[in-house]
């Protein structure tokens, strides 16, 4: 249930690695490391948004077909 946080952390992992192996300005590379770091979280609400959205939906069809039937 919660391997898209995983995912999702494992490629800002990569961005970071990337951002500190080839930025050489520390100011511009805490700037990036910042910016990735904002863009996880963003991804990570978006992703439980969207399964709280489908989670819902899902009951809700499942609950009126089973009324219906």
């Amino acid at each position: 249930m919660f391997i898209h946080t995983q995912l999702i952390d494992t490629i800002q992992a990569g961005k970071k690695q990337f951002v500190e192996t080839f930025v050489q300005d520390k100011t511009f590379k805490a700037e990036l490391i910042k910016l990735i770091d904002a863009q996880a979280a963003a991804t990570k609400t978006s992703v439980e948004a969207s399964l709280a959205i489908a989670t819902a939906f899902t009951k809700n069809a499942s609950n009126a077909f089973y009324k219906k039937a």
